[in-house]
């Protein structure tokens, strides 16, 4: 019989196949559907933040430090500022559209997700207070890797921030910085790491909030929420408005799915 290690490995190559393959056929579909480009207008905190990620995401220790960790937090900031924070929702609550996304801050396709089309949708649709961005937990890469255990405690730790309306900053920073999947980087002082970089967090209180069981009892409840669902990968991007709901994005996306989806609930 295989051993646990073995079976984790393979349960993770397949998982990771199986979201290529969606994300492959969702690229060459968009690729038949569009006529012309999506011409989407320079915004420099986009610039930097794609700049960052494409040189931070495959460390295998994760936190950043010096020269390469100022400028990640710069960026997150930058891009961040001015947006208003409650809890796990970014952006105008009064926005009539809502972008959830399901989660893992270990999922690597989440990262590219998140550094790529998500951060281009803050900085132009969140930012005009026309969508509000909510994050939600979902188990997917954190399970399959060497410590599954850690995903409970992992994802508190956003919300515990959120406490202190800084949870987009944790997220945006976990994902910039994101170890290599199949190494156990995530731990104390990993996500202390993490918290001590976000500019006027309480580390304190946040650390003392992250053990609270009332934050792991939400990201359980996120999890039968996304059950009840059917939504087994992450991302899962679901996107409500005024004319209800868009078919379900799974995986990595453009900017341009993104906007044909809140076009179409608007």
């Amino acid at each position: 019989m295989a051993s646990r290690t073995k079976q984790k490995e393979e349960a993770r190559a397949r998982r990771l196949a199986e979201e290529r393959a969606r994300q492959e056929r969702q690229r060459r579909q968009r690729r038949l559907r569009l006529v012309s480009g999506v011409v989407i207008a320079a915004v420099a905190v986009v610039a930097v933040a794609v700049a960052i990620s494409s040189g931070s995401g495959n460390a295998s220790s994760g936190i950043q430090t010096g020269a390469k960790a100022n400028a990640t937090v710069s960026g997150v900031e930058t891009l961040l500022a001015g947006i208003s924070q409650n809890g796990n929702t970014l952006g105008n609550p009064n926005a009539k559209v809502t972008v959830t996304e399901f989660g893992d801050l270990e999922c690597p396709i989440c990262r590219d997700f998140a550094l790529g089309a998500e951060n281009t949708l803050i900085a132009k649709d969140v930012r005009a207070g026309k969508v509000k961005l909510v994050y939600r937990s979902l188990e997917t890469a954190t399970g399959n890797g060497p410590d599954p255990g850690v995903f409970p405690s992992q994802q508190a730790a956003a919300l515990a921030a959120g406490l202190q309306k800084r949870e987009w900053d944790y997220v945006e920073l976990f994902y910039h910085e994101q170890g290599t999947e199949d190494t156990n980087y995530v731990n104390d002082a990993y996500l202390d790491g993490l918290a001590r970089q976000i500019s006027g967090l309480n580390f304190a209180k946040w650390n003392s909030d992250r053990g609270s069981s009332t934050l792991t009892s939400q990201v359980t409840a996120d999890e039968q929420a996304a059950a009840s669902k059917g939504y087994r990968y992450t991302p899962t991007i679901i996107v409500t408005g005024p004319k209800g709901q868009a078919q379900a994005i799974v995986g990595d996306t453009d900017y341009g799915t993104l906007q044909r989806a809140i076009q179409s609930v608007s």
